[in-house]
């Protein structure tokens, strides 16, 4: 047995509800498929529903998801077992207070999505291009 996500998105924030059974393996996959569907949808904050996941095996996968600000839901037995906290990452027992977390933007610190070239900036004064003489 497999796993299935069924995502949903209301006010920038992508809800990912995991169902099935985990692997080793799969653990990377399911980051690795909420992270393609954040990007997708353009969305910076995500709550993970995990209470329908069986065997939590490798689910410190979700640590690696930079740049979103994350919410676990979680069964209250399962809880964080060693993950190390971000502030961009929680784990939750309830989905209220996962929500109310994730929309209190004022301790963010997620980078802007989107174009991730920078501005470059003008010119100094005095500047002049490279020139290559041969000879």
């Amino acid at each position: 047995m497999g796993y299935r996500i069924h995502y949903s998105l209301q006010d920038d924030t992508l809800s990912a509800v995991v169902r099935g059974k985990s692997t080793l393996a799969a653990a990377g996959c399911i980051a690795r498929d909420i992270a393609v569907e954040a990007a997708r949808e353009a969305a910076r904050r995500v709550l993970i529903d995990l209470r329908w996941l069986e065997d939590r095996i490798g689910m410190r996968a979700l640590v690696t998801l930079p740049g979103l600000r994350v919410a676990v839901l979680d069964l209250g037995e399962n809880g964080p077992h060693c993950v190390p906290e971000r502030q961009e990452l929680k784990y939750f027992g309830d989905a209220g207070s996962a929500l109310r977390w994730l929309k209190d933007d004022r301790q963010a610190v997620v980078p802007p999505r989107g174009d991730r070239k920078r501005p470059v900036p003008a010119r100094a004064p005095g500047w002049a291009p490279l020139a290559i003489f041969g000879g």
